[in-house]
């Protein structure tokens, strides 16, 4: 075939042994590499995968405990109401008395439900006969109750039952006389076994945890730890101090204050209750089920590797009987060449955003000062920085910060009309555009357009400094005519960056000009 490579018989074997050796050194590399890339990304997608199942479960069980206090509430708002409307004389706390027993049947998730009066005196139960000497009066639902007179449900912390000793959550409301005046109490009371029981339906792993608390920090019940945890109060932990401030839902890895395990958590608050659910798994455990997976993906790499090896040991031995594997070995390379000017391509483009990268940026930039001082033509460079990312990405979180880089870069690139005009990522949150031939009054209006579209998209940001509270970007222009064009890139962009530090220090949100 007209311009096919074809090696000829007469070349040296030394020449193509060499030449086989490098392909397959090259190939062993890339095997390597890709196999590292693999490796970690297998990494990240387990952690995201183990914090969306995290997630996903703390919010199921955020929901079955709402599910499990909601019609204990109601119960008590009826049961509140039908006193209100018969009393509590003598001749009534029978019908009562047997409205509790049924109510309780109905609800599998309660230990027992009371009726206590001004005094913290039984009056009415849904167990056995009264125990007339027994007063709950100090109990400090009890209190709270004597002196607020919210008409909400009250939760409170675990206590021990004094009726069978059973630990228990308990769930209050108020009682008024018609006048408004305390009456007394009713009081349902949560079996803890009941979360015992529902937890144990999940599977966490040997060191996994899922825990109700109390949006204040204590403990209602944790899963798989003793009893010996409950009421405790660990507000200090970081859900408290910093996660449940900043939302309601989400996931975070951190120490658990309970016993300084590292866990990937997912944590919801309870939309009707102030409680929170929290779901925990062991990182060490995570990260040896990755291993163990692993272990058998680098098994399969190096079994691999050695086929690659056979087969470039059996290509050695043949190579001077047939011209045929001589050809195919030279396909082989110019594969492998088309493949590298497919990575350098890559290599040229930033992957968060799509734009050109800090090389490509390089490049260019030196391809157009040389340009500008043969042809004389100005050359403009526009530096763009995003005003106050840092508190950004704490405010929002990195992956919020990476989605409004890659929406300013769009925005920078909808600007630019010339097709010989490039934008390009330069580093963090920092922007730069080339444009080619526009004089210094077309770039400055240029500049300000772009600072206007970034404007528009009215990116959220509490914590920006600018008055409408949504992300901005502060621009320095320079702009070098042909006559006077400058020696190298370091030079233009050192103007560049000295007009976009004048734009930061003169407000932000703001173009300067040098």
């Amino acid at each position: 075939m007209t311009g096919e490579f074809r090696p000829q018989p007469d070349v040296s074997m030394l020449k193509l042994r060499r030449s086989l050796i490098v392909s397959l050194l090259v190939i062993g590399c890339a095997v390597l590499l890709v196999n590292g890339w693999i490796v970690y990304n297998s990494w990240q997608r387990m952690l995201n995968e183990t914090q969306s199942d995290a997630h996903n479960l703390s919010q199921s069980v955020s929901r079955q405990a709402e599910d499990s206090f909601l019609p204990i509430e109601l119960t008590l708002q009826d049961l509140r109401d039908r006193i209100t409307l018969v009393g509590l004389d003598a001749e009534r706390q029978t019908y009562l008395r047997n409205l509790l027993v049924e109510r309780k049947a109905s609800l599998p998730q309660l230990h027992g439900l009371f009726v206590y009066d001004a005094q913290g005196n039984w009056v009415i139960t849904s167990g056995g006969p009264l125990q007339q000497h027994r007063s709950n009066s100090d109990r400090a639902y009890f209190r709270y109750h004597q002196q607020h007179n919210d008409s909400e449900m009250l939760i409170s912390q675990v206590i021990h039952s004094r009726s069978t000793g059973d630990l228990v959550v308990p769930l209050s409301m108020r009682l008024n006389n018609r006048d408004g005046s305390f009456r007394g109490v009713l009081l349902a009371t949560l079996r803890i076994d009941y979360f015992r029981q529902i937890f144990g339906y999940y599977d966490l792993g040997d060191r996994g945890l899922l825990a109700l608390m109390t949006n204040s920090g204590n403990i209602l019940y944790a899963s798989p730890f003793p009893d010996s945890t409950i009421n405790r109060n660990i507000s200090g932990s970081p859900l408290f101090t910093s996660l449940l401030k900043k939302s309601n839902s989400g996931t975070a890895i951190y120490a658990a204050a309970l016993d300084g395990v590292e866990r990937v958590f997912g944590y919801a608050s309870l939309k009707r209750y102030p409680l929170v659910v929290t779901v925990g798994y062991d990182k060490k455990q995570l990260i040896h089920a990755w291993l163990t997976e692993l272990l058998v993906y680098v098994a399969l790499c190096i079994l691999l590797l050695a086929v690659i090896a056979v087969l470039g040991s059996l290509l050695l031995r043949n190579i001077g009987y047939s011209i045929r594997n001589q050809e195919e070995l030279a396909r082989t390379r110019d594969q492998l060449a088309a493949m590298n000017r497919t990575l350098q391509t890559l290599a040229l483009v930033d992957s968060l955003t799509g734009l050109a990268n800090r090389r490509q940026f390089d490049l260019y930039l030196d391809h157009c000062l040389e340009r500008s001082q043969q042809w004389r033509t100005p050359l403009a460079l526009l530096m763009v920085d995003v005003d106050s990312f840092k508190r950004f990405n704490d405010t929002y979180g990195h992956l919020a910060g990476d989605d409004c880089l890659r929406r300013i870069g769009g925005a920078l690139q909808n600007v630019v009309h010339q097709s010989e005009d490039l934008v390009a990522r330069y580093g963090g949150e920092e922007f730069a555009v080339i444009l080619v031939g526009w004089e210094q009054e077309s770039a400055l209006r240029f500049a300000e357009a772009a600072k206007e579209a970034i404007a528009t998209l009215a990116i959220p940001h509490e914590n920006s400094e600018n008055a409408a509270k949504v992300v901005t970007v502060s621009i320095g222009l320079h702009v070098t005519p042909g006559s006077e064009a400058e020696n190298n890139r370091q030079k233009l962009i050192g103007q560049a960056d000295k007009a976009l530090y004048q734009a930061k220090s003169s407000g932000r949100n703001r173009v300067e000009i040098v």
